[in-house]
C-alpha cells in the first residue's frame, strides 16, 4: 500500500506556500544560458550555514561546478530567501550575493538554475532545478533595556505571583529571543526564583533586579504586605461535569471581618481521588481529560476550601458517513467554496494549486451530494487560484491569483448569471501584482491579502464590474518584516493572520473603535512563540487560529483559542493539537469547528460551552474522516492532505490538495453543557 513519504509531505508544503511567487521570479535565460546550467552539478555557498545581524548585510560567496567539479561559466541561477533573510530573490552574478537579516529567526537559502526545459523542474515550473540549500540564522538587535510589568496581584505574605518583563532591543522593539534572570536584594521578604516567580515571605520592602545574559539589566521595588485573609468559600462545593466541559467555581477569600479581598493569589490545585489529568486555572474553572473524581482545593496561609467534582466520559465520537468524491487525479486542489445559485441549484467551486498545474477554477454540481458532477471550468493566466469567495447573493464570485505569467495576478471577478457556467467579467490587477493569497467578502467589500505588500487591500465591489481600490490596513507600515496570509471578517471586526505577529483584529465599522468597512482601525493583537499563524475565525467570544508550520517530519501546527470577551486584551485559554499532523483551515458552525488537518484528514471538534485546555487530550473530537483517494482517483494514493471544509445544508464539502472534492455528513449528537 502507497503511503506518503515525508518528502512528499514537505515538497506540498512548499507548494502551498512558496510556488507562485518562487516561479514568478525565475529570471529568463538564453539556450545557451541554459545548456551551461545543465552541466552545472553543485552549488558552493562559502559556508555550511550563515549567521547574520538584524538589519546587516553580509556578502555570501558563490560557484556553480560540475561533476569533475569544475567551475561552469555563464549559467543563470537564482538563490531564493525563506525566511528571515532577504532580499527574497538574487541571481547570482560572478560569485558573490548580498544579503540582509530582515528579522530575527531562521530562514533557509535555495539555490536553483536555469536548464532547459525538459531536464528539470522546480515547484511545478519547467526549465529549473534546484542545486542545494544552506540554513540562515538572524540574530536580533542588541537588548538595550528591559520593562518590568507590575505584577497581577498585591504581593502578600505566603502568595506567589510571577513577574514578568520585556527585554526592549536598540530599535525600541520587543527582542526576540532574550531571556531574564531575577533576584532579590532582600530573600527574607520576598524571595524570587531565577524565572521570576515572587513569593512573598515576610512584610516590608525589597528591590527584584532583573538581568539578560548580555548584562542588561533593571530593578523594581516590592512591597509586601500581611496576608490578611482569615477564610475562603469555594462555590459549589460539589459538581458533576464530563470530560472537556468546564466547571466554573467562585472562589471568595474573606479577612477576619467579613471583608472581600480581590487582589490576592491563592493556591489552586487539583487532587485526583480517582482519576489523573485534572487542571484548576486561576480564574477559578476547572476541567479534567480523564474521568474520574477529583477535589479542587483553594488556599492561602491557614485558610482553604474545597470542592468535589465527578467526571463522566464523553459520547463516542459519531461515524462520517461517505457520500460522493469529486474526482481530482491530474491537479492540485486548493480551497472551496459551495452555495445555492440563482437557478436554484447547489454548487462547489474548487481552485487548484500549482502541481499539475494551477490555472483553473472547477465547478461541480452538489444539488444531490451523493452524485457530484463536473459541469465546468474557468481558465486563468495563474500558477495557482488559491481562493474562491461567492457574494451574498451568489451573483458574483472572486477567484484570486499567483504567479501570472505577466506577474500582473489580482482578483478576477466572474459573473454567476449562470452559475453551472460562469463567465470572467472584470479583473483587478493594478496594485495587486504581487499575487493575492486569500480574500474576505463582507457585503460590497473585498479584503485582500496582498502578497506584494503583506497588506490587507480594500476593494470596493458595488459595481462588480468595476472593482476599484477603497482602502488598506497593515501593520508596521514601511517595515518588510511582516507576513499577512489570511483575513476573516464578521460583525463589524476584522481578524488578520498575521504569520510570526499572531492575530491582528482591526474594527472595520463595529462601531468601538472608530473604524469603518474601508477605513479600519486598530484594535488589539496576540502573538505567540510557535508563530506561522495562518488562519482566524471567530465563534461566541473565542477566535480560532490556526497554526501552519511545514517540518522535516510533515505539516504540523494546531489551533489555538483565543479568548475576545474583551476584545483589546485578547489571551489564549485552549488549544486542539492534534500531534501527528498539522492544521490548515477550518469551519466552524452551531458549536462545531471543523478543521482540515492536512495529512490528518477532517477532524470535527465540539467546540460548545466554556473552553479550557487541551481540547484534543479532552475528547472533545466527535468524528474524523480520511480524505484518501484509491489508486487512480488522486495525485496521491491512500494519502490524505486536507485543505478546507464547509458545512453547507448539512452535508460537509472538504477539499483534498491531492485528490480533489469529498462530500461526507456527520450526524453530531446534541452537545450538551454544564
Amino acid at each position: 500500500m502507497a503511503r506518503t513519504t515525508t518528502s512528499a509531505l514537505i515538497g506540498l508544503a512548499l507548494f502551498a506556500l512558496f510556488a507562485a511567487p518562487a516561479a514568478a521570479q525565475f529570471p529568463p535565460a538564453t539556450d545557451e544560458q541554459r545548456e551551461a546550467g545543465a552541466r552545472v552539478t553543485e552549488i558552493r555557498f562559502g559556508s555550511e550555514e550563515l549567521t547574520i545581524p538584524r538589519g546587516e548585510t553580509v556578502t555570501l560567496t558563490t560557484g556553480l561546478y560540475d561533476a569533475s567539479g569544475n567551475a561552469v561559466e555563464g549559467a543563470v541561477a537564482v538563490i531564493m530567501a525563506r525566511g528571515a533573510v532577504g532580499p527574497r530573490f538574487s541571481n547570482i552574478m560572478g560569485q558573490q550575493v548580498e544579503l540582509t537579516g530582515q528579522q530575527q529567526g531562521q530562514g533557509t537559502l535555495t539555490a536553483v538554475v536555469m536548464v532547459p526545459a525538459d531536464q528539470g523542474s522546480v515547484r511545478g515550473t519547467a526549465g529549473a532545478r534546484q542545486l542545494g540549500q544552506i540554513s540562515v540564522t538572524v540574530l536580533d538587535y542588541p537588548a538595550e533595556s528591559i520593562d518590568i510589568e507590575d505584577p497581577d496581584y498585591t504581593v502578600y505574605t505566603g502568595t506567589s505571583v510571577q513577574m514578568s518583563g520585556r527585554v526592549m532591543t536598540s530599535h525600541g522593539d520587543e527582542h526576540a529571543t532574550a531571556s531574564i534572570s531575577w533576584r532579590s536584594d532582600n530573600p527574607s521578604v520576598a524571595m524570587v526564583t531565577g524565572r521570576g516567580i515572587l513569593t512573598g515571605v515576610s512584610a516590608g520592602s525589597t528591590t527584584l533586579t532583573a538581568q539578560t545574559q548580555d548584562g542588561v539589566s533593571a530593578e523594581y521595588a516590592v512591597d509586601v504586605t500581611l496576608n490578611p485573609v482569615a477564610s475562603i468559600s469555594i462555590s459549589p462545593t460539589s459538581a458533576q461535569t464530563r470530560r472537556g466541559d468546564v466547571v466554573e467555581f467562585d472562589i471568595v477569600a474573606r479577612t477576619a471581618s467579613g471583608g472581600v479581598v480581590d487582589d490576592i493569589a491563592l493556591d489552586l490545585a487539583v487532587s485526583g481521588l480517582e482519576g489523573t489529568g485534572g487542571f484548576v486555572f486561576a480564574d477559578g474553572t476547572f476541567v479534567a481529560e480523564e474521568t474520574g473524581a477529583y477535589r479542587v482545593i483553594a488556599s492561602t496561609g491557614s485558610a482553604s476550601a474545597v470542592a468535589i467534582v465527578e467526571v463522566d466520559a464523553r459520547p463516542d465520537p459519531v461515524t462520517v458517513e461517505f457520500l460522493d468524491h469529486g474526482v481530482r487525479a491530474e491537479v492540485a486542489t486548493s480551497d472551496l467554496w459551495v452555495f445555492e445559485g440563482v437557478d436554484g441549484e447547489d454548487y462547489a467551486y474548487t481552485g487548484t494549486h500549482s502541481r499539475g498545474g494551477g490555472e483553473r477554477m472547477f465547478v461541480w454540481r452538489v444539488t444531490d451530494p451523493t452524485n457530484v458532477e463536473l459541469l465546468d471550468s474557468i481558465v486563468v493566466d495563474a500558477r495557482v487560484v488559491n481562493d474562491v469567495k461567492v457574494s451574498d447573493d451568489a451573483t458574483w464570485a472572486i477567484i484570486t491569483r499567483e504567479g501570472a505569467s505577466t506577474r500582473r495576478n489580482g482578483i478576477v471577478v466572474l459573473d454567476l448569471a449562470d452559475p453551472a457556467h460562469p463567465s470572467i467579467m472584470a479583473e483587478l490587477t493594478d496594485e495587486l501584482t504581487g499575487g493575492i493569497h486569500n480574500v474576505w467578502i463582507m457585503g460590497d467589500i473585498v479584503y485582500a491579502v496582498n502578497n506584494g505588500t503583506n497588506a490587507m487591500s480594500i476593494i470596493d465591489m458595488s459595481d462588480p464590474r468595476n472593482p476599484t481600490h477603497a482602502g488598506r490596513f497593515e501593520i508596521k507600515p514601511g517595515q518588510t518584516n511582516k507576513s499577512l496570509h489570511d483575513v476573516w471578517a464578521e460583525d463589524g471586526y476584522a481578524y488578520l493572520s498575521y504569520w510570526d505577529d499572531g492575530l491582528v483584529i482591526v474594527d472595520v465599522g463595529a462601531g468601538t473603535h472608530g473604524g469603518t468597512p474601508t477605513e479600519p482601525v486598530f484594535v488589539s493583537s496576540i502573538s505567540y512563540p510557535q508563530g506561522n499563524t495562518h488562519v482566524a475565525w471567530r465563534s461566541r467570544d473565542y477566535v480560532f487560529l490556526g497554526d501552519e508550520i511545514g517540518t522535516s517530519d510533515g505539516m504540523r501546527g494546531f489551533i489555538h483559542v483565543i479568548d475576545v470577551s474583551d476584545i483589546e486584551n485578547p489571551h489564549e485559554v485552549a488549544k486542539y493539537d492534534l500531534p501527528e499532523a498539522g492544521a490548515h483551515n477550518l469551519w466552524i458552525e452551531d458549536d462545531v469547528m471543523y478543521i482540515a488537518y492536512y495529512q490528518g484528514g477532517l477532524r470535527i471538534v465540539d467546540v460548545s460551552g466554556t473552553l479550557r485546555g487541551d481540547l484534543y487530550r479532552q475528547g472533545r473530537e466527535i468524528g474524523f474522516f480520511r480524505t484518501e483517494a484509491a489508486p487512480g482517483e488522486g495525485l496521491q494514493a491512500n494519502s490524505a492532505n486536507a485543505w478546507g471544509p464547509q458545512i453547507f445544508k448539512g452535508n460537509l464539502f472538504v477539499s483534498d490538495m491531492t485528490s480533489g472534492l469529498w462530500v461526507v455528513k456527520h450526524a453530531r449528537p446534541r452537545p450538551v453543557t454544564f
